[in-house]
């Protein structure tokens, strides 16, 4: 193959990744709406899931992360601010994959350790919930789920017109590494990939880390999620 067919190559892959993690975040905070439709949900006031809400949420959280090709975790993430009648409480329905298998996270059932996670602080969070746009973050490492380089595609989820919390998807960098090294190692000169910050996230040049800004690289900047990822010869 010539180095443009493997350019081509390694492009038509990354535009498999986008579309799969983002069409799946879009379907279903489109869900995460539905099943929330008749909650009484009051403005600024944010939202708790009723045992038939998060049952529901998690069978299409499960599926949906089940049939990813290439996201390692997913779930809907909400917070309900304080009230005269209750705590501020965190919502965050997470589900991950490990050896195989689907496995739940607890941390919502730590509502005191999680004033110290505070989600809101987080890009993948306040974006949707500041713009109620998707969001792409990352490399960043996720000190919450798993400690490692991650990338996080998230999409508001809105019940009449308000936003009430997030869906996210989680794809590791390591296991995107393993997806792209080899088409990364066919080209001949050295490459990059890279989000829309210029913000390195694979190389096949081991002195390009991780999470290097690339210098004196211009990156046209687009906040849909689609244009996140690039292929760049340097």
């Amino acid at each position: 193959m010539t180095q443009n067919l493997y350019v081509k190559e390694l492009q038509e892959l990354l535009k498999q990744v986008i579309d799969e993690t983002t069409s799946t975040a879009e379907r279903l905070a489109k869900q995460a709406s539905q099943i929330c439709a008749q909650h009484q949900f009051e403005r600024n006031k944010g939202i708790k899931l009723s045992v038939a809400e998060r049952t529901a949420l998690q069978q299409e959280i499960k599926m949906a992360l089940y049939n990813s090709s290439y996201s390692q975790g997913m779930g809907f993430a909400s917070y309900s601010p304080e009230t005269l009648e209750e705590q501020d409480y965190w919502t965050l329905e997470w589900w991950y994959k490990k050896e195989g298998k689907l496995q739940q996270a607890q941390l919502e059932n730590y509502q005191n350790a999680q004033r110290f996670l505070d989600f809101r602080s987080f890009e993948w969070f306040q974006q949707p919930a500041r713009n109620n746009q998707p969001c792409f973050y990352g490399p960043y490492v996720d000190y919450i789920c798993n400690g490692a380089y991650t990338i996080t595609i998230a999409h508001p989820v809105m019940l009449n017109e308000q936003f009430i919390g997030v869906i996210a998807t989680d794809v590791l960098v390591s296991a995107l590494e393993k997806i792209l090294m080899p088409k990364l190692k066919n080209i001949k000169q050295k490459a990059v990939i890279i989000n829309n910050s210029a913000r390195v996230i694979s190389s096949n040049d081991v002195s390009i880390r991780i999470g290097t800004l690339l210098k004196n690289q211009t990156v046209q900047v687009n906040t849909r999620p689609s244009a996140s990822l690039q292929l760049v010869l340097v």
